[in-house]
């Protein structure tokens, strides 16, 4: 009986192969974008579950309370040791995340063999203790190997990659060309969901030991600074009270802070398998990623079920067609369920193959995904885990649940003929079903179509408000490079000089950070003599007296400071003047300030820009001269021959640092790849969009090729009476505007609210304006206005005599 029922089904399908076609091409797209939906939430919800410690692992973090209350996942360097001696009996590491550095390969004899620098390739200074917290298996060593100074583990991949099949222990690897590292370990590749995903461990007692190389933070025996990526972490057994914990810290800043700083400052721990989602530690990316997984677990189940829908659409037009099927079936015994079970077998064939498809197609798609949103992130595991059987409940469910709610109702519908009226074709449309179903159905779809439509409107209104706002100051045309050693520039201004004189350049700065830079070294500070530290953190940067010149950043009170190689005064910003209550910023000049232990007077006031992104508040800002800090030169170009001026910038370069690899970007660039997060979103909701889109498009076909073949006598009678086929015609399309009216008061409000929220995660937005909801209404109207032209003139040019003989 079951064969019997798989081969009446599958010749049934293979002679209606278009209306095949396009359900298994609607269910298709729709399971595999809930497959691709499913894998980023799965990997997204499912990062560093690999641990078996991870429910007792903590994180240490500072609240800052200078202004108001405010929150880092980073700790102050002496951290560690504090919490090793006054908690011996919980293991504990700091993790120092820094940029990748490079890396040059020592041969055998000791000499430089080769180069290796990857902004991909990242590396953290780590105790011992860090891999007993954490578990990430060792191929070769062990943890105890980094119990010495200039020690290196690597993983797999980076040992393979800088050694080949070399056996790389022993080996010696130079530093950021300044400490040589011996390699005493291999840890096996990480898994792809880890958010500690580094490529190589330090012996952190290497910073200890190394006192004059500069990490990029504060000292490490010094508590007034906090460096972002320096955190510390705690294995806490399950019997330990948390609230005491918090208490011993409480302790333990009173014992290690001046009375100052103990006040400004609270430690406190935190899960650290809740830290991505934490928007007090993580303020904009954890509201984006958590509102981003709301967003594509909704567009996922929106999708499956506008293909069920236009399966159940597609059916009931094709049930017509099956009338004289259905009835012949019944005049020779067939009973309701055997109908009923022919249809769903039909149903069930159809949407086993969109299952194998839509896996096929998302399997296809996901290795690729990461580096077609532009690599910056990591949003998708690159690889299929075939044992995860969550995943394959999540395929058997969804087949079981398409084939329910797509082929039911059709099969109930066609099982209920009756089979005089089915062989005499006069089924209505009562009997074929509720025609105010099809149409809520579609309605459904049109709501999920301007819901994504207005949505993708706003999003890329907001986009394109953070690449087009200016950030204060000149961007565009300035180039920067990094500087390795900048003691080893004898006299910075000869350097200068000779930048200046290759053609194309016009202004050239020496400087820790750019005017906007996603790192930012923060920290206390006074102003004229009070005893007292203001209770807000200034931004600093190293700069040169050309800083502003070179970025064009503008003076609204006093002068620039002289040029020197150390601290002779400050610049501030605007910010910094308001932060201070001064009534204006002619207030501040010669007054003195003190900043990083260096107390000098203020020079100048510039106007306030945009100091880490426009996504974020402008922080106020102090600049001063420190020569020691420049590891960065920044250069304003005056021409468009930029490869060639870039080009001679490098053999001057090299003259300095031949040993070095030269490293180079523009800073519009730097300040683009800020926004790749939602840029990434953008991509994302567009193409969920124009894919929704295309399967309403099937819907909408399905629903006005059902309309067309029950009006099929009205046409004729119409035109009978001088009826155009431009009239008949609107006759349909008027049907559908209908519904699309309907579904954009349902689809505003919804997306209004949708996006408010998650525009509100950013200081600077656009507004929602009237425009872009009209143009939503527009772009859905024209789509289906498109659609349903084919069929509807087809329909509204049949011959009447034709027409009136159908029925």
């Amino acid at each position: 009986m079951i064969k019997n029922y798989i081969i009446v089904a599958m010749r049934n399908l293979l002679r209606n192969r278009t209306y095949t076609a396009l359900n298994i091409l609607g269910l298709a797209l729709g399971l595999a974008c809930g497959m691709i939906i499913f894998w980023f939430i799965r990997f997204q919800t499912t990062q560093d579950n690999f641990h078996p410690h991870l429910d007792n692992i903590y994180q240490v973090t500072t609240e800052f309370k200078r202004d108001g209350s405010n929150h880092s996942d980073a700790v102050p360097p002496p951290m560690s040791s504090a919490l090793t001696t006054e908690m011996p009996e919980f293991k504990n590491t700091s993790h120092v995340a820094l940029q990748g550095m490079l890396h040059t390969v020592m041969s055998k004899d000791g000499k430089p063999l080769k180069k290796f620098k990857d902004d991909k390739t990242t590396g953290a200074f780590v105790h011992k203790e860090f891999f007993e917290i954490f578990n990430f298996p060792w191929k070769e060593g062990n943890s105890k190997s980094l119990s010495k100074s200039n020690t290196i583990v690597l993983t797999e991949k980076l040992a393979n990659k800088y050694f080949g099949n070399e056996n790389p222990m022993g080996r010696i690897i130079k530093y950021d060309n300044q400490i040589n590292m011996e390699v005493v370990g291999i840890v096996k590749n990480l898994p792809e969901n880890t958010s500690l995903s580094d490529d190589y461990y330090m012996s952190f007692k290497t910073l200890e030991t190394n006192k004059d190389y500069r990490y990029g933070g504060p000292p490490i025996n010094e508590w007034g600074g906090v460096r972002s990526g320096f955190y510390c972490f705690m294995l806490i057994p399950k019997n330990i009270d948390n609230k005491s914990i918090e208490k011993r810290l409480v302790a333990l800043k009173n014992k290690y802070r001046d009375k100052q700083g103990a006040k400004e400052n609270d430690y406190h721990i935190a899960p650290f398998k809740s830290m991505r989602f934490n928007e007090k530690y993580n303020p904009n990316s954890a509201s984006i990623l958590k509102n981003a997984i709301w967003i594509m677990t909704g567009i996922g189940f929106f999708l499956i079920a506008t293909a069920c829908f236009n399966f159940i659409n597609m059916a009931t037009a094709q049930s017509l067609r099956r009338a004289k099927e259905v009835g012949v079936r019944k005049a020779i015994g067939g009973t309701k369920t055997q109908i009923f079970i022919q249809f769903m077998t039909e149903t069930s064939i159809i949407t086993f193959v969109a299952v194998i498809l839509g896996f096929g197609l998302a399997s296809l798609i996901l290795p690729n995904i990461n580096d077609w949103l532009g690599g910056y992130s990591m949003f998708w595991q690159t690889k299929i885990v075939w044992n995860d059987m969550i995943m394959w409940t999540m395929i058997v469910v969804s087949f079981l649940i398409v084939n329910i709610l797509a082929g039911t109702y059709p099969a109930l519908i066609l099982a209920n003929f009756k089979p005089i009226v089915a062989l005499k074709g006069s089924i209505s449309s009562r009997q074929i079903g509720c025609v105010s179903l099809r149409r809520l159905l579609i309605i459904f779809q049109f709501i999920l179509m301007q819901l994504l439509i207005i949505c993708t409107l706003i999003i890329n209104n907001q986009f394109s408000y953070m690449m087009n706002t200016s950030v204060g100051y000149t961007t565009k045309g300035v180039l920067q490079f990094n500087i390795p050693n900048p003691q080893k520039i004898s006299s910075a201004e000869d350097f200068r000089q000779r930048l200046l004189k290759i053609p194309g350049i016009e202004k050239a700065s020496f400087c820790g950070f750019m005017p906007t830079d996603g790192w930012q070294n923060t920290t206390n500070h006074s102003f004229e003599n009070k005893k007292e530290d203001e209770r807000w953190s200034v931004s600093t940067k190293n700069a040169d007296s050309y800083y502003i010149e070179t970025f064009n950043l503008k003076l609204v009170a006093g002068t620039n400071y002289p040029q020197a190689d150390t601290t002779t005064g400050f610049l501030v910003n605007e910010k910094y003047v308001e932060k201070l209550g001064l009534a204006n910023a002619n207030e501040i000049i010669g007054k003195d300030i003190k900043v990083w232990g260096r107390k000098r007077k203020v020079y100048g006031v510039l106007k306030n820009w945009y100091t880490t992104s426009i996504k974020e508040d402008i922080q106020p800002v102090a600049i001063f001269a420190e020569k020691s800090q420049y590891f960065r030169c920044a250069v304003k170009f005056n021409s468009n021959s930029i490869q060639n001026t870039t080009s001679q910038i490098e053999k001057l370069w090299n003259e300095y640092y031949p040993e070095f690899i030269f490293e180079k970007k523009f800073l519009d660039t730097m300040i683009e790849e800020q926004y790749q997060v939602e840029k990434t979103m953008l991509d994302l909701v567009r193409a969920f969009s124009f894919i929704a889109i295309f399967i309403g498009c099937l819907g909408m076909y399905g629903l006005i090729k059902f309309m067309a073949s029950q009006k099929t006598k009205e046409i004729g009678i119409r035109k009978t009476y001088g009826a155009t086929a431009t009239s008949i015609l609107f006759l349909f399309i008027k049907e559908i505007l209908k519904m699309v009216v309907i579904a954009f008061v349902i689809a505003t409000p919804l997306a209004w609210y949708l996006m408010k929220s998650w525009l509100e995660s950013y200081p600077n937005r656009v507004s929602i304006g009237v425009d872009v909801i009209i143009l939503g209404l527009l772009i859905t109207m024209i789509i289906a206005t498109l659609t349903v032209a084919y069929e509807s003139f087809k329909a509204a040019n049949i011959n009447p005599a034709i027409s009136l003989k159908t029925e």
